[in-house]
């Protein structure tokens, strides 16, 4: 355990919280109800963006980067810090990275839907 200072959302909190170990098993593998949650949250639609769930069972299966650990708070809310360099975050680090990977993958998908569409007109 130990007793240390974290940020969220612009107000800090002390608290007593236990470290974890990631226990997530190499052959790991996200069900499709977690996949399709996860989907939602990076802001897919899960109709028009199925071609694109890949990303979100990649994101659940991404283990934390280098001096990233999950704690765990006296309320046992789950958050990460960075052992390095002092930064601790609610959401997991990769997230943000995979919600990008998504937006850029879904604008790759329109600029060629719209390429195809073009070429059929002409």
């Amino acid at each position: 355990m130990f007793d240390g200072q974290y940020d969220s959302d612009s107000h800090a909190q002390t608290t007593e919280s236990v470290v974890l170990e990631e226990e997530l098993p190499e052959d790991y593998e996200p069900t499709e109800d977690e996949i399709l949650e996860y989907a939602k949250w990076l802001g897919m639609d899960p109709d028009e963006d199925k071609a694109l769930f890949w990303i979100a069972r990649e994101g659940l299966k991404a283990p934390l980067p280098e001096n990233w650990k999950p704690c765990k708070t006296g309320d046992d809310e789950i958050y990460y810090f960075n052992f390095a360099t002092g930064e601790s975050v609610w959401d997991h680090p990769c997230d943000e990275y995979y919600r990008n990977l998504f937006k850029d993958e879904k604008d790759r998908l329109i600029e060629v839907r719209f390429f195809i569409e073009f070429m059929q007109i002409t």
